[in-house]
């Protein structure tokens, strides 16, 4: 929704149309008829409403029961058709953007082709191969990039994979990234340095994310670094498995546990912090990277894909290895070169690269292209 608000800044009439899934089961067929019901409804009856100050429409679609995963591009088609007509009566769109090619790029196909205007589709689908890992999802996935008139992955090895996956030339993509929020994460005034090193993780306690593997190299370099602690931030299944391995190891005191908070409390921590680190085997983009350059705080992270396209240089953090060992390193180097890090340059080459203004200005350069040349 970030980047519609700061579309519509720019003065491009930027709306949403959204699913809403009704699910279903097989012992419980009322729920086809509650469907059929908000069927009749959506076309006699739908209406915009207001999200944080965009226009935004619903369509039902069948999800659930019967209607397995790779027929939800079906369904979610099927429940935009359903009002797409009289969309395109109250609101002449000039382009479709869909986001993820498989559910909103096959619906946003339709969506194009009735109005006889440009698609676009922009992918943040990680891992891909979610996306290709049943021949229909594959196929429909593949249809819809392949009809685009343009596509965008929100990073590097994110664009890699979609090539390989849909057997595409690289080329045939491009790159631009997602955006964060200026007002929520940005740079504290003055940061003071304590005699701690504090090092931050903040996600969802699974076993992608391989908190595990971050908690093995801490206590690899514990001794080394007796001045670094680390706090784990967020919630999921694996955190009580966490905190009895942090336990086992006798870290309680330096490996410290906090509940998932709202952004700004996340914000809040980044600035209290002195590195961010990202332990996970894979990341399409990691908007937490780009969080934490906001906040002036550098990222320690593995080579997991979309973060190798964020830390460019060494003045931004450090990209090691994708296991232990590389974890382990990375904690003593930071320990070493902490000091040498420049909130003000990491604050600035955020507010540079990924703002959502900057973001709305370079998808308004392309809409403009798009709409120009025609579908």
């Amino acid at each position: 929704m970030e980047q519609v608000r700061a579309l519509r800044r720019l003065g491009v009439d930027a709306r949403v149309l959204s699913g809403d899934p009704y699910w279903t089961h097989k012992y419980k067929p009322q729920n086809i008829v509650r469907y059929a019901q908000a069927w009749r409804r959506s076309q006699a009856g739908w209406q915009w409403s207001e999200r944080d100050g965009v226009p935004v429409a619903f369509f039902p679609y069948m999800a659930g029961g019967l209607f397995r995963p790779w027929l939800h591009a079906w369904t979610y088609g099927l429940g935009l058709r359903s009002i797409l007509a009289n969309i395109r009566k109250d609101f002449p769109y000039d382009l479709v953007h869909a986001h993820t090619s498989y559910l909103d790029g096959h619906a946003g196909l339709s969506a194009a082709r009735l109005g006889g205007v440009p698609l676009i589709i922009t992918e943040h689908t990680g891992p891909f191969s979610v996306l290709t890992n049943h021949v229909l999802k594959r196929y429909l996935t593949r249809r819809a990039v392949k009809a685009a008139n343009h596509v965008i992955a929100v990073g590097g090895s994110l664009r890699k994979d979609m090539a390989t996956q849909l057997g595409l030339p690289e080329t045939s993509l491009s790159v631009l990234s997602n955006g964060y929020d200026e007002n929520t994460f940005h740079a504290a005034p003055a940061r003071r340095r304590g005699n701690g090193i504090r090092a931050l993780w903040v996600g969802h306690f699974v076993s992608v994310k391989r908190v595990d593997r971050l908690i093995e190299a801490f206590s690899k370099v514990a001794a080394e670094c007796p001045q670094l602690t680390l706090s784990l931030m967020g919630d999921g299944e694996g955190r009580a498995e966490a905190e009895r391995e942090v336990a086992r190891r006798g870290l309680s005191d330096r490996i410290l546990f906090f509940d998932k908070t709202d952004r700004a409390g996340v914000a809040d921590a980044m600035r209290s912090h002195d590195f961010l680190v990202v332990s996970s085997e894979v990341e399409t983009f990691s908007l937490v990277t780009i969080e934490s350059f906001a906040c002036g705080v550098p990222v320690l992270s593995t080579r997991c894909g979309g973060p190798e396209g964020l830390i460019i240089e060494p003045a931004l953090g450090r990209l090691v290895s994708n296991d232990t060992e590389g974890l382990a390193s990375g904690l003593a180097e930071m320990c070493r070169d902490i000091h040498d890090f420049d909130p003000a340059f990491i604050s600035g080459h955020a507010r540079a690269r990924y703002s959502w203004d900057g973001i709305a200005r370079e998808l308004t350069s392309i809409y403009t292209r798009l709409i120009e040349a025609g579908p």
